[in-house]
């Protein structure tokens, strides 16, 4: 005769708790906690919705003023699809007075569906529901945040998932993958940056799915490419070459922000920041490509942040500024933070206890560091019903919309009468 099961030790209900974390459970918590840090951080978003930059001056008048021609419109060389649809079915079904609200949400669920895709059990990778987590915890100023103008910093993921997902298991996901890369394909030049990640993809596996996904890709990448060829864009200009600040930007944006804080690595010198940042990036480097549990996972992230961050420098040409003040030209550099943080997550795991351990301290103090400046305050509110009632009639106005400062200069409809 047994007596009565002693209760689980506690090593043993951390063990449960962490199965369950990492579990399928686990991670549509870690995906909810993760939507619920990234619209925190710019809670006025969602209660005061507004139009912000491009969503007025591009979208919202490319749909007045072109109607579906605006679909095939690029802006900046390329074509947005996604915002495009979303200004159409505003302009077509709803109040002027909606807009905004509209624009707002249709970035907000354009945000859930991507980071719920991480959730999918075909995103089997180590730690998944720290990295899902991880999205809504990065440092960044809220600029890719709840605007549809910036909605394709998330849509971009949907490459990343794709070079990293195990096959679909029926003819829903076989369509769903496709919609979704055609999608994101034609909202953003990131398709371009992919498509080796894509083909490498077809090459280790060699099945009919990566090779339906690599031919959608580049049917967009060839339009993309070739909206590219023929605009007339170009990278900003700037002073003269200085290396040392390219490895001061990059060494700042990349580590030293997002470990330290907005308000102790504001006052690093330049060299702190190349020295440390570089240390660090090609520690992880290191040993993240000579781990084998985490190949090909692993080689598909390194690849994805070198992609990243070629095309960020490219765009921002951060060898010719003068300063950094680690706020201009964020957007850029909130992929790649994220692709960071994961090599980070995964050394927590490590089979060296010092590495685990400084990863961990790492990303402690990532979280404390950057809490106080998590919520973005909150700018001004420039009473957008008060001002589209010219919308309405279709008539000439200037509204006041933002970033603080930018003005919407709405040149009418055509055919309205005054």
């Amino acid at each position: 005769m047994t007596g009565p099961s002693a209760p689980p030790s506690r090593f043993r209900r951390l063990q449960i708790l962490g199965a369950w974390w990492h579990g399928p459970q686990g991670a549509l918590v870690a995906v909810a906690l993760a939507v619920a840090l990234l619209f925190l951080r710019k809670p006025w978003a969602l209660q005061t919705p507004q139009l912000y930059a491009e969503d007025g001056s591009i979208f919202l008048v490319g749909h007045e003023t072109l109607g579906l021609q605006a679909w095939f419109t690029p802006y900046m060389g390329y074509l947005h699809l996604l915002p495009r649809a979303v200004a159409w079915f505003a302009g077509t079904f709803l109040d002027a007075g909606w807009w905004p609200a509209c624009y707002v949400g249709a970035a907000a669920a354009g945000t859930v569906l991507v980071l719920l895709r991480f959730a999918s059990p075909r995103f089997a990778v180590p730690g998944r529901s720290w990295l899902i987590l991880s999205v809504g915890l990065v440092a960044q100023t809220g600029e890719t945040v709840l605007s549809l103008t910036n909605l394709q910093w998330f849509t971009a993921f949907v490459f990343l998932q794709q070079a990293i997902f195990s096959p679909p298991a029926g003819l829903g996901q076989r369509v769903g993958d496709l919609v979704l890369v055609a999608l994101a394909g034609l909202t953003g030049p990131f398709v371009l940056l992919f498509l080796p990640l894509l083909v490498w993809r077809v090459w280790r596996d060699r099945t009919a799915d990566t090779w339906a996904v690599v031919a959608v890709a580049g049917l967009c990448a060839a339009v993309q490419a070739w909206f590219l060829w023929q605009s007339e864009s170009a990278a900003p200009a700037g002073g003269a070459w200085r290396p040392g600040m390219l490895a001061s930007a990059l060494g700042g944006r990349l580590v030293t922000r997002p470990l330290f804080g907005f308000g102790l690595a504001i006052d690093f010198a330049a060299w702190a920041h190349a020295a440390i940042g570089g240390a660090v990036l090609a520690w992880l480097l290191f040993r993240t490509l000579r781990s084998g549990a985490r190949t090909p996972v692993g080689v598909a992230v390194v690849a994805a942040l070198v992609l990243t961050v070629a095309a960020a420098v490219l765009r921002c040409r951060p060898d010719r500024w003068d300063w950094d003040d680690l706020t201009f030209s964020d957007r850029y550099f909130f992929m790649p933070r994220v692709l960071v943080a994961w090599l980070i997550i995964w050394e927590c795991g490590a089979v060296s206890r010092l590495a685990a351990w400084t990863a961990r301290a790492a990303c402690l103090a990532a979280v404390f560091l950057n809490a106080r400046g998590h919520v973005q305050p909150a700018p001004p509110d420039y009473r957008w019903a008060d001002h589209c009632d010219a919308i309405r009639r279709g008539v000439p106005a200037k509204i006041p919309t933002l970033p603080e400062g930018w003005t919407l200069d709405y040149p009418g409809r055509p055919g309205a009468n005054p």
